[in-house]
């Protein structure tokens, strides 16, 4: 004959407990041991101003903080484009491909010492023939030659006036001229840039222009030498040429052209 055993957590036939009491006699498992008690957490310490990294905020997420609204960053001053390394044998390069052809003084010389040419061949020509054509009245101009000195200032006015004849046609094809385009640095031998005079002046009179206290600017180009006239309508002008002169040179240094340009600022009072 068999024995039940009762159930140690089915309750016995007492009184049951209702939902709002409970059993103090009732022990769970769980709850046997005595927990150890929790130390109360610590409050964090709060940031201190001036460290090298200060915390983290939550809200964020960013290693680094955002700056205050009163830290206002300061405007990063405008890059000068343009700027290339100087290069020697570009910048000749540059300079000969923009020197002027000297069209002129070429056709002139050209036309005459074509002339002159026809000239000698047709006398010699017809003289072999036995019929020159005397364009050239040379038996006369050999009888004089012959009959009058080397001092004679008739002769020496003829040797001046040709020898400064071809010292004008030697300068001519050494000196450059006004050239027709202002060549650009590139930085490239193989690369040459110009920019027409007009549009290299009102490049620079623009920069002048954008001085506070300007109202007007007018730039010439003296060969190498850069003249601005600046109109102001302020009482006090003090360093006001110093500021327009500065302008231009950034101006001058964001456009690189070959060689050397000096400013020169003159200032008229309204």
């Amino acid at each position: 004959m068999s024995r039940q055993v009762p159930d140690p957590e089915e309750p016995g036939p007492g009184p049951r407990p209702t939902g709002d009491s409970t059993d103090a006699s009732r022990v769970e498992p769980a709850e046997t041991a005595e927990a150890a008690p929790t130390p109360p957490a610590t409050p964090a310490p709060p940031p201190a101003y001036g460290t090298a990294e200060p915390p983290v905020p939550a809200a964020y997420g960013t290693a680094e903080p955002f700056p205050p609204a009163y830290a206002t960053p300061e405007p990063a001053p405008p890059p000068i484009y343009g700027t290339v390394a100087k290069d020697a044998s570009a910048d000749r390069a540059a300079v000969r491909a923009f020197r002027p052809r000297r069209v002129l003084p070429s056709v002139i010389t050209s036309v005459l010492m074509t002339l002159i040419g026809l000239l000698v061949a047709l006398e010699v020509v017809s003289a072999l023939l036995g019929r020159p054509l005397r364009l050239v009245p040379y038996d006369r101009i050999l009888s004089w030659a012959t009959s009058t000195p080397w001092n004679d200032p008739r002769v020496m006015a003829g040797a001046g006036l040709a020898g400064l004849l071809g010292l004008l046609l030697v300068l001519l094809s050494i000196i450059p001229g006004r050239p027709t385009l202002i060549p650009v640095r590139t930085g490239d031998r193989d690369l040459a840039i110009g920019m027409h005079r007009r549009g290299f002046t009102r490049s620079l009179a623009h920069a002048a222009e954008q001085v506070q206290g300007i109202e007007h600017a007018r730039v010439r180009l003296r060969g190498k030498t850069v003249h601005v006239a600046a109109d102001s309508g302020m009482r006090d002008v003090r360093g006001l040429a110093g500021a327009v002169r500065e302008a231009v040179n950034l101006r001058l240094t964001a456009l690189s052209p070959v060689g050397k340009y000096p400013v020169h600022v003159s200032l008229r009072e309204k």
